[in-house]
C-alpha cells in the first residue's frame, strides 16, 4: 500500500495555515480599499456637483441684486437729469452764442475756466454755489424725490462727485469733489453727448486721482424739453467698494466662502478679501468665469493666489448690460462664488482619514482572527489527515478525538463510524448473507400474499410448462384435480382443444418472447389484472370455458433470478356475466332500430297518404272527366311512391341504390316537392322565391330524393306558421350540386342544433310532428353521397342545405336557361 506524502515531505512552502490568513486579509482588504476609492471618489463628484450647482444659483442670485442696485442708481441719475429746471438753464447756455460768443469746443479757455483751474474762491464759489448746484444737492439729498425713495446712505457715501456739464462739455453745477472745468474731450462725455443723440454710458472701473479711490461712472445725457438733442451731461463719479460692499460683503459661507464682482478682464470690482482695481492672479480663469451664461466650472486655480483645484460659480449682470446697450467700453461686469478647496472638499478628507484609521484597525483584527482561525482549522485537518492514512493501513486502533463544534467534528465522527464499519463489515460478512436471504424469503412471502389478495386466479408457469404457484382465487374459482408443482392440463378442466392452444401458444411465447402468439402477447412486467385495447377487443380464440363460466386469459413475463429462466403467467378474467351484459345491450338496440323502422314508415307514408286524402276529396265534387283523370293519375303516382317507401323501408331498395342511381335534375325535383307540399299544406300565406342555378343533374333516385326534399319543406313551411318568405336555391360545384331551403320562421335556438337530427326529437306540440323529417332525409341523402346542413339565422329564420354528387360538368350537359325567380305563390294542382 502506497502512502502520499505530507506537506513537510514534499518540501517547504505556503502551508494552508498561511494561505487561509493571507485569503482572509484580500478579503477583507481588497472591498475596503474598493469601497474606500469608489466612496472618496463619489464623494468629491457629489460635492463637487452640488457645490456647484449652489454656487451658481448663489451667483446669479447676487448678479440679479447687483444689476437691481445698478439700474436704482441710474434711474435716480436719469430723474436729476430730467429735473425741467437743469434742462431750462441749459438750453439758455445752448442758446447763448447766438449773442457772438463762439460756439466751438476748440475755442480758448474763459476766463473762469482759468480762475476755476488757478482754485480762486470767487471762481469756485460761481459753480459750487451756484442755483444748479444747489439744486443738485437738494436731488441727492431727497428733497425732490417721492416719498420712501430717498437714497440710501451708503449710496451718497460711495458718489464721490456729481457735476453737470452744458452742450460745450464745460462745467455748469457741482457738488462733492472738485471736478475739472472742461470735459468735451473725455470718453464718458463724448460717450454719453453721442454727437447730440444722447445716451446713457458706464464707464468701467479705473482709480481716480482726484477721489483716490477705484471708481465707476455713470454718464447721463440731458435732452431738451423737446427730446430732440442733448443740451447738457450729467456726470456721477461713484467708489465702487463703497457702493458694493454692502451687498456683496455680506454674502458669506463657511471660513471662507464669499462672493465677489469682476468684469471681464479679470479686475476686481468689490471683494471682501481682495482689493478693488487688482487683477485675478490667474489669467487662464477669465474664460471659465466671464460666459454671458450663469453656471460652474472646476478651475485650476482660486484666483486668489491659490492654486488647487477649485469649483466656482459664475453668473453676468444681464439687466445692466442691457439697460446700457453694451456702453460700457469693453468690458461685461460678472459675479464671482469661491470657497477654498481644503475648506470644501474637507469633510470629504476627514470621511478619508477616518475610514481609513478605522480600517487599518479592522484589517489587524482581521488578521488576528484570521490566523487564530486558520489554526482551528489546519490543527483538525491535519488529524484528519494522520487519521485516514492510518485507516488505509488498517491500523487505526484508538478514535479519532475533536472537539470543534462543528462541521470537522463531524468529519472526524465520520471517520470513526467508517472505521467502525469497515471493521464490521469484515467480520460480519456472514451474518449480512443470511439476513439478506431472510429478506428474500420474507419478500416472497409478501409477494404471495398479494397475489393470493387478489381476486382474480393467477397461475405461474414455469419454462418446462410446470405450474409452480396458483393464488386463493384460482383455488376457489376451479376445481384443482393436482396440487402445484403439477402440469397445466393437471390444475385446470380444459378440453382437448383449449389444451393443445395453451401449449402452442406457451411453447412459441417461450421461444420467441417479443413474438405474438394467436391474439396474446408476452410483455414485459406489468400489472396483469389491467385491461389492454387487446384484452377489451380480443375475439373468442382468447377465452377459455371452464365448466359453465367463461374466462378471457392473458399471458405475462415474471423475471426470474440471475442463471435461471423466466417464468410465464396465466390470468383469467371471469368475462360470463360481461357477455350476457352485452348480449342484452344487442337485442335492446333491435329492439329500438326496429321502433325508429316502424316510426319512420308512417311518418313517410302520412305525406302521400295526406295527398291521396285530399286528392280524393277533390274527385268527389270534380264534375270535369278530365280533371278526375288527373286526380286519378296523382293518386297512382302518390300510391306508387308509398310503394317504394315501404320497399325502402324493407330493405329491398337499399340493396340495389348503388346500381339505380340516375341523373335527376334537382331543379324539377325541387319543383315536384313543392307543388306536393301545396296540396297537403296551407300556403297562401306563404311567398316562394325560386333562385335555380341551371340544370342541376345530381345522382339520386328521384323518389326518394323528392321524399327527402319534401320532409325538408314540409319543416320550413310548418315553421313559419301560415306566413313568411319560402326560399329554394340552387348552386353547383366541380363536384357537387346543393339545394337550399331558407325560411322566415323564428329560427331553432342554439341547445337543439345539435339534437336536430336526432329521432324524434321534436320542438312542436302534440300531434304536430314526429320528429323523423330530417332524420330520413338525413338518411337519404347519404345514401346517395351527400349531405345535409342545418343553419339557424338568429332569430330570421332557418337554412337547410342539401349537397349531392354531379352527373357532369356544365359544359358537358349544354346550355341551360335559368329560372326566373318568382315572388307570387305557385296554383296548386287542385287550382
Amino acid at each position: 500500500m502506497s502512502i502520499k506524502p505530507t506537506s513537510s515531505q514534499r518540501g517547504k512552502g505556503w502551508g494552508l495555515k498561511a494561505k487561509l490568513t493571507v485569503a482572509m486579509l484580500l478579503v477583507g482588504v481588497v472591498p475596503l480599499v474598493v469601497g474606500l476609492g469608489m466612496a472618496f471618489w463619489q464623494g468629491s463628484r457629489e460635492i463637487r456637483e452640488v457645490s456647484g450647482e449652489s454656487f451658481k444659483a448663489l451667483a446669479t442670485e447676487a448678479a440679479r441684486k447687483l444689476d437691481l442696485l445698478i439700474a436704482e442708481e441710474i434711474a435716480q441719475t436719469a430723474r436729476i437729469a430730467g429735473d425741467p429746471t437743469i434742462i431750462r438753464e441749459l438750453e439758455q447756455r445752448r442758446d447763448a452764442p447766438r449773442d457772438g460768443r463762439s460756439k466751438s469746443p476748440a475755442a480758448a479757455p474763459t476766463d473762469l475756466e482759468q480762475r476755476w483751474t488757478a482754485g480762486e474762491p470767487a471762481a469756485v464759489n460761481a459753480i459750487m454755489g451756484s442755483p444748479l448746484s444747489a439744486l443738485l444737492d437738494e436731488h441727492y439729498a431727497g428733497i425732490h424725490s417721492a416719498p420712501g425713495q430717498l437714497l440710501p446712505h451708503v449710496v451718497r457715501a460711495s458718489t464721490k462727485m456729481l457735476f453737470l456739464t452744458d452742450v460745450q462739455g464745460l462745467l455748469v453745477a457741482a457738488m462733492g469733489e472738485k471736478p475739472d472745468f472742461r470735459h468735451d474731450r473725455a470718453p464718458w462725455w463724448q460717450g454719453a453727448f453721442n454727437k447730440a443723440v444722447g445716451r446713457l454710458y458706464i464707464e468701467d472701473i479705473r482709480f481716480n486721482q482726484q477721489v483716490n479711490a477705484y471708481v465707476f461712472t455713470i454718464s447721463v445725457p440731458v435732452m431738451d424739453s423737446l427730446r430732440y438733442e442733448v443740451v447738457g451731461v450729467l456726470h456721477r463719479v461713484i467708489d465702487a467698494k463703497e457702493f458694493f460692499a454692502p451687498s456683496t460683503h455680506v454674502i458669506r459661507f463657511g471660513k471662507t466662502g464669499h462672493v465677489m464682482l469682476i468684469d471681464s478682464n479679470g479686475i476686481v470690482v468689490s471683494c471682501p478679501l481682495l482689493p478693488t482695481g487688482v487683477s485675478l492672479s490667474d489669467r487662464n480663469l477669465l474664460p471659465l468665469v466671464t460666459p454671458q451664461q450663469p453656471g460652474w466650472a472646476e478651475a485650476p486655480s482660486d484666483g486668489h493666489g491659490g492654486q488647487a483645484a477649485s469649483v466656482i460659480g459664475f453668473a453676468p449682470l444681464p439687466q445692466t448690460s442691457h439697460t446700457t446697450s453694451g456702453s460700457i467700453e469693453n468690458a461685461s461686469w460678472h459675479t464671482f462664488v469661491w470657497q477654498s478647496s481644503d475648506e470644501l472638499f474637507a469633510p470629504i478628507q476627514h470621511l478619508f482619514i477616518w475610514v481609513t484609521v478605522f480600517g487599518s484597525i479592522a484589517l489587524a483584527l482581521l488578521a488576528g482572527l484570521g490566523f487564530a482561525a486558520a489554526g482551528r482549522i489546519v490543527t483538525p485537518v491535519r488529524e484528519l489527515q494522520q487519521a485516514a492514512q492510518s485507516i488505509a493501513r488498517g491500523e487505526l486502533r484508538t478514535p479519532i478525538q475533536i472537539r470543534t463544534g462543528d462541521e470537522l467534528e463531524d468529519l472526524a465522527d465520520e471517520f470513526n463510524r467508517m472505521n467502525q464499519q469497515l471493521k464490521a463489515a469484515f467480520a460480519g460478512l456472514t451474518d449480512e448473507v443470511k439476513l439478506k436471504t431472510q429478506e428474500v424469503q420474507v419478500l416472497q412471502q409478501s409477494t404471495d400474499y398479494i397475489l393470493d389478495a387478489v381476486p382474480t386466479p393467477i397461475l405461474l408457469i414455469d419454462a418446462d410448462g410446470v405450474v409452480r404457484y396458483i393464488n386463493r382465487a384460482a383455488r376457489e374459482s376451479f376445481t384443482i384435480r393436482d396440487e402445484p408443482p403439477a402440469p397445466l392440463s393437471n390444475i385446470l378442466s380444459l378440453d382437448a382443444d383449449a389444451q393443445h392452444r395453451l401449449r402452442q401458444e406457451f411453447r412459441a411465447d417461450r421461444n420467441r418472447a417479443d413474438s405474438q402468439a394467436g391474439a396474446n402477447r408476452i410483455e414485459s412486467p406489468r400489472d396483469p389484472l389491467v385491461p389492454t385495447a387487446e384484452s377489451r377487443s380480443s375475439v373468442s380464440r382468447s377465452d377459455l370455458h371452464i365448466g359453465t363460466r367463461v374466462y378471457h386469459y392473458q399471458w405475462f413475463r415474471m423475471p426470474a433470478r440471475p442463471g435461471q429462466a423466466d417464468s410465464i403467467g396465466l390470468v383469467l378474467r371471469d368475462t360470463t356475466d360481461e357477455s350476457r351484459l352485452q348480449d342484452q345491450l344487442v337485442q335492446a338496440e333491435k329492439t329500438d332500430s326496429l321502433s325508429v323502422l316502424t316510426a319512420g314508415i308512417g311518418h313517410e307514408l302520412n305525406n302521400p297518404l295526406f295527398g291521396i286524402v285530399g286528392l280524393g276529396e277533390a274527385i268527389q265534387e270534380e264534375p270535369s272527366l278530365e280533371r278526375v283523370k288527373a286526380y286519378a293519375r296523382d293518386i297512382v303516382a302518390h300510391g306508387r311512391r308509398m310503394a317504394t317507401i315501404i320497399r325502402d323501408f324493407t330493405g329491398v331498395a337499399s340493396r340495389e341504390v348503388s346500381n339505380q342511381r340516375l341523373a335527376v335534375s334537382l331543379e324539377d325535383e325541387l319543383d315536384r316537392a313543392l307543388a306536393t307540399i301545396q296540396t297537403a299544406m296551407e300556403m297562401a300565406g306563404i311567398t316562394v322565391t325560386k333562385c335555380y342555378a341551371g340544370n342541376v343533374q345530381v345522382l339520386a333516385l328521384p323518389d326518394q330524393l323528392r321524399q327527402a326534399l319534401m320532409n325538408v319543406i314540409t319543416n320550413a313551411v310548418q315553421a313559419m306558421r301560415g306566413s313568411g318568405t319560402l326560399t329554394l336555391s340552387t348552386a353547383q360545384s366541380d363536384h357537387t350540386g346543393t339545394a337550399t331551403i331558407t325560411d322566415s320562421g323564428p329560427g331553432i335556438s342554439k341547445q337543439h342544433l345539435p339534437k336536430i337530427f336526432d329521432p324524434f326529437f321534436t320542438t312542436k306540440g302534440q300531434g304536430e310532428g314526429s320528429g323523423l323529417g330530417l332524420t330520413v332525409a338525413r338518411r337519404i341523402i347519404r345514401k346517395f353521397g351527400g349531405d345535409v346542413r342545418i343553419e339557424s339565422l338568429e332569430g330570421r329564420g332557418t337554412t337547410c342545405t342539401l349537397t349531392l354528387p354531379i352527373l357532369a360538368t356544365a359544359a358537358e350537359r349544354g346550355p341551360w336557361t335559368p329560372s326566373v325567380s318568382r315572388s307570387e305563390p305557385e296554383p296548386s294542382p287542385l287550382s
